[in-house]
């Protein structure tokens, strides 16, 4: 079991309580986390994170997509009940910014989620 976050936020219910979550949710929660982090930025866990944010913005895009499939299945490994089933990215030139798109296979579900790098 987990708080439920949203946007970087505890979640509270009606009671002011943190609303918990668990299971699948809960796993696309902490995957989330991972790939949203910085690899290498947390002193007492360097190898936590990922490396989505070391991801070109010229050049192939089947390229960056495959380069992004790797660096998320990397920052997963932890997390064997999460199998990273596709990565793809997508530069937004207007705000110089890339957003990948990773699938997750959750052991009889499926997730996706988005990082913006």
């Amino acid at each position: 079991m987990d708080v439920l976050l949203e946007n970087g936020d505890i979640v509270c219910g009606r009671d002011g309580t943190p609303v918990m979550i668990g299971g699948a949710r809960e796993l696309a929660q902490r995957a989330a986390i991972r790939l949203a982090v910085r690899r290498g930025s947390l002193a007492h866990d360097p190898s936590f994170g990922s490396e989505l944010y070391r991801l070109p913005a010229a050049g192939g895009q089947a390229a960056r997509d495959e380069r992004a499939l790797a660096y998320a299945r990397r920052a997963l490994t932890p997390l064997p009940q999460a199998r990273v089933a596709a990565a793809r990215s997508e530069w937004d030139a207007q705000n110089s910014r890339l957003a990948v798109r990773v699938t997750l296979d959750l052991g009889g579900g499926q997730a996706e989620l988005e990082v913006r790098v």
